[in-house]
């Protein structure tokens, strides 16, 4: 059996590096490199994944979130899987934990915060800003403070019937060619 002392040091070791590789994978101008720091953290991460510049995932348990293929998650983003609130007022009270799991071609807008127990659905989109506190069906798109759903993702793409016109108003947009038309008094 080993010391107490041998133990500790093992245990500090391992949460220093983890700390390490948190601070890395938050802050590391690239893609393929912010997904592995994560993984080597222990989050479980798919294929063809955008994580943005900043994006918290979970520092203390982060094996307990699971993104899947295709997903993309915006700038600023937080992912917490565990809530020390009650714990920090009651001492008495466990800290609570729950998976947090983001399902194929999910979206996660910049600075959502997403809570401990949540599950995005498959092709859902949540918005900038959003407060995401329950789970979030398949293909709907969610906003708020709290997240409350605003629409479906079908239906929100059926409100772009002309693509090509809308790609060419980007174009204008893109090069400065934009300038919206007067009204006529």
């Amino acid at each position: 059996m080993r010391p107490i002392k041998d133990v500790y040091q093992r245990i500090r070791f391992s949460l220093l590096v983890k700390g390490f590789l948190h601070v890395l994978a938050m802050n590391v101008p690239n893609d393929r490199l912010r997904n592995t720091f994560y993984r080597w953290r222990g989050t479980k991460i798919g294929t063809n994944v955008g994580i943005g510049h900043g994006v918290f995932i979970e520092e203390s348990r982060p094996y307990l979130v699971e993104i899947e293929d295709g997903v993309n998650i915006g700038p600023r983003v937080m992912i917490v899987a565990h809530d020390s609130s009650y714990h920090c007022i009651n001492p008495e009270v466990p800290i609570l934990f729950g998976r947090v799991i983001i399902r194929k071609k999910g979206y996660i807008g910049a600075k959502a915060v997403i809570l401990p127990g949540v599950t995005i659905g498959e092709g859902a989109i949540v918005a900038a800003g959003a407060v995401v506190t329950k789970d979030v069906a398949p293909g709907t798109i969610v906003a708020g403070v709290p997240a409350k759903v605003l629409t479906t993702v079908d239906e929100a793409l059926n409100r772009f019937s002309d693509l090509d016109a809308l790609r060419k108003e980007m174009e204008d947009i893109k090069f400065g060619a934009y300038i919206p038309e007067e009204e006529d008094d």
